[in-house]
């Protein structure tokens, strides 16, 4: 994006200076502070109790979408998100080995909330900015600050090895340039209270992935699982 632009392919964008504001809010105080407490929670419970906490931010963005950016939700949206979260509960479930924690729980039920305000904020940037200008700015805001926090730890934020460098490079770009730019192309096209109960279908991939690539054994729960996922996709398109 920036080596277009200073190449002379595209013009600079003119960016609204509100949509930029919701951009980095819900960069960072979603994002941000959403990851961040996800991550204190995994300190304290397993993470096969954090996965099914972690995916009721469509809950939460379909209140705020209602409220906030006065999108209708028909009963297909409800009955399909209530599917996608029993799908990623039975995939994501395990036998944990962590006593349960009120303080891991509470820290990893908080996050989606902060993740649904990205999301809302999002949808409303979107309305004066394309998505590539969004995705560069948020990438890059987002990477700069974690940089200057791991140098301030005297952590740094260099990668050692080469193999490690392209694992991490494609890692980043498949999740973060392809992936957050198709979420933010469907997130402007279906609106948020679509677009985010579908993406939290991400442990059906992950668990079809390695079964595919990495010959992980496919559990009956994971197989009922992925077609309750499915299942709910398919209704909230409907």
């Amino acid at each position: 994006w920036f080596f277009v632009i200073a190449m002379g392919v595209i013009p600079f964008p003119v960016i609204d200076p509100s949509s930029l504001l919701f951009l980095l809010i819900g960069t960072f105080v979603g994002l941000g502070l959403g990851t961040t407490l996800y991550l204190m929670g995994l300190k304290y419970i397993d993470a096969s109790m954090a996965s099914p906490l972690s995916s009721t931010s469509p809950f939460f963005v379909i209140v705020m979408a209602i409220l906030f950016l006065g999108e209708s939700i028909t009963a297909f949206i409800i009955i399909g998100t209530i599917l996608i979260f029993l799908g990623v509960v039975l995939i994501g479930r395990n036998k944990g080995e962590k006593p349960v924690s009120s303080k891991g729980v509470l820290l990893v039920a908080i996050a989606p909330a902060f993740w649904a305000i990205t999301v809302i904020c999002y949808k409303i940037a979107l309305a004066d900015m394309d998505v590539f200008t969004a995705n560069a700015i948020r990438m890059t805001a987002l990477g700069l600050s974690l940089c200057v926090y791991v140098t301030l730890r005297g952590q740094g934020c260099m990668v050692s090895g080469r193999k490690a460098f392209l694992e991490v490079s494609g890692a980043g770009m498949a999740n973060y340039v392809i992936g957050g730019t198709m979420f933010l192309v469907g997130l402007m096209m279906i609106g948020a209270s679509r677009a985010s109960p579908i993406s939290s279908g991400t442990p059906f991939f992950t668990m079809l992935l390695a079964y595919l690539l990495l010959g992980e054994k496919m559990k009956k729960s994971y197989i009922i699982g992925g077609l309750l996922v499915v299942a709910g996709v398919i209704l909230i398109s409907l």
